[in-house]
């Protein structure tokens, strides 16, 4: 399919976007990232979705840890006491439930995003949602999504280690079995509008932020994924009635 399989004790299957100047890349066992430590936070973070149905009633103690495999500043949860945010997970537990160790993965700050509540209530985890309803009949959906650090500096930080809250938000999802990728750009806070007014070509997203997110796709289904965009062909009445 042209996708770069990542093979290691400690990686899991993802699509990597493009390295960044002063940044980490970290692999963990169901999601790899690239953190920034001048903003606390990662560029990206790239994982598979490969089961539709998920146990949202599964019990999962939310032990938020530092990552252990950063070498830099880090965020931790007391950074968050400032009201009026969710400590938001990027890739949600609900996702990585068939990986040894992978929920417990998702709790590690690196992978943690402030967003306001209805935000993350009403648009974020409704995409979560519909992403899970798309991979019915597919053979697994790649998801690479973060804050848009092209908007830093930050107006807002958190804590004491200055966590940065991102003014927007990126997500695209590409289907390798149907060779075909959709993008989305979130205002962090705005919970109004159906989740198919914020969505765009793969090529758009990668111009407001900045990084080349299919960079290990072979060139030719690169530039095709990229750039060919319908919206038709991705049903949104799964979830908008």
């Amino acid at each position: 399919m042209g996708t770069s399989v990542l093979i290691s004790a400690q990686t899991a299957d993802v699509l990597l976007a493009s390295e960044r100047d002063r940044e980490q890349i970290i692999h963990h066992k169901s999601y790899s990232l690239s953190y920034n430590s001048s903003y606390v936070l990662p560029s990206w973070v790239t994982y598979k979705v490969t089961k539709s149905q998920v146990n949202e009633y599964e019990k999962v103690k939310a032990k938020y840890q530092a990552d252990p495999m950063i070498t830099t500043r880090s965020a931790n949860k007391k950074d968050y006491n400032e009201g009026g945010f969710s400590m938001a997970q990027l890739v949600s537990y609900l996702d990585v439930q068939n990986i040894q160790e992978g929920k417990e993965e998702t709790f590690y700050m690196s992978n943690i995003v402030a967003m306001k509540p209805a935000f993350y209530s009403f648009i974020w985890a409704k995409t979560e949602e519909l992403t899970r309803l798309w991979n019915a009949g597919t053979d697994g959906l790649y998801i690479t999504c973060g804050p848009v650090l092209a908007d830093a500096p930050f107006a807002h930080t958190l804590g004491d280690n200055n966590v940065g809250v991102p003014k927007r938000l990126f997500k695209v999802i590409y289907d390798p079995k149907n060779q075909k990728a959709i993008g989305f750009i979130f205002t962090n806070g705005n919970a109004s509008g159906k989740l198919k007014s914020y969505a765009m070509s793969v090529d758009e997203v990668e111009k407001t932020i900045g990084i080349d997110l299919f960079k290990s796709l072979d060139d030719e289904i690169e530039n095709k994924v990229e750039s060919e965009f319908n919206i038709n062909d991705w049903n949104f009445e799964l979830i908008e009635k």
